[in-house]
């Protein structure tokens, strides 16, 4: 069932999904969550984004999910499946529990999405880095590979912005603008699980077969060619 073209077009169809419920927050939104300095979970603080926010990153779940049972086009990937199988755990526990707000104290609720969130995104960028370095092993179209490489190191790069104005909020005054990268890191990973399944589709894709037609003319078979003779045991 997740070898099939219905399985590649409901992963995309996650992505998408995901794609859509955070742009509708930014846009509905954008009057109660600043989002140069306001990390995204914040949009699940008020509506429409309670039910969005979740809604997106189960989503991006069910896409991780496919890529997780079928792989994503590369030969030995158990490493890399599990790693994606733990990726839909982190990103349920995100959805599932909320972040905190300004106003309140860091509740458990909070500190479970917090790292769960931040497991699921180290996890995909490390995803994507394994395939990447593997990628040559795999029966891949150069679009795919080329969008794995740049949408890798892209997420690397935004989570590495990412981590050091969550952890060194007064480094660059980061900690003031910290919404900015962890948006491109959204959509840089967006894009890389997107190259993951088109790397795996291209792997599920059937080899084409030759057709007699195509064939040399002295190895196709000949129409008025006599048919071989059938030896049959004769009765004693």
């Amino acid at each position: 069932m997740f070898e099939t073209r219905g399985a590649t077009v409901a992963a995309r169809t996650g992505v998408g999904i995901g794609a859509v419920s955070f742009a509708i927050m930014h846009l509905t939104q954008s009057d109660v969550v600043d989002p140069v300095a306001t990390p995204v979970s914040s949009y699940a603080l008020t509506w429409p984004g309670v039910v969005l926010f979740p809604l997106g990153v189960l989503s991006m779940a069910l896409a991780c999910a496919v890529l997780a049972v079928r792989g994503v086009g590369l030969p030995r990937e158990g490493f890399i499946r599990f790693l994606l199988g733990a990726t839909v755990v982190m990103l349920v526990g995100a959805a599932l529990f909320r972040t905190g707000s300004p106003m309140t104290a860091l509740t458990v609720e909070a500190q479970i999405h917090r790292y769960t969130a931040g497991a699921a995104f180290v996890l995909l960028t490390l995803v994507g880095g394994l395939a990447t370095a593997r990628m040559g092993q795999a029966r891949m179209s150069p679009a795919a590979r080329s969008g794995m490489l740049w949408a890798t190191a892209a997420s690397a790069l935004t989570f590495l912005t990412t981590t050091v104005n969550t952890f060194l909020p007064w480094l660059a005054d980061g900690g003031d603008w910290r919404g900015i990268p962890q948006r491109i890191l959204l959509v840089t990973l967006s894009g890389l699980i997107l190259a993951l399944i088109a790397g795996s589709a291209d792997r599920t894709m059937p080899v084409p077969v030759r057709s007699l037609a195509g064939m040399r003319p002295d190895i196709a078979p000949r129409a008025d060619a006599a048919p071989e003779p059938v030896l049959v045991a004769s009765k004693s």
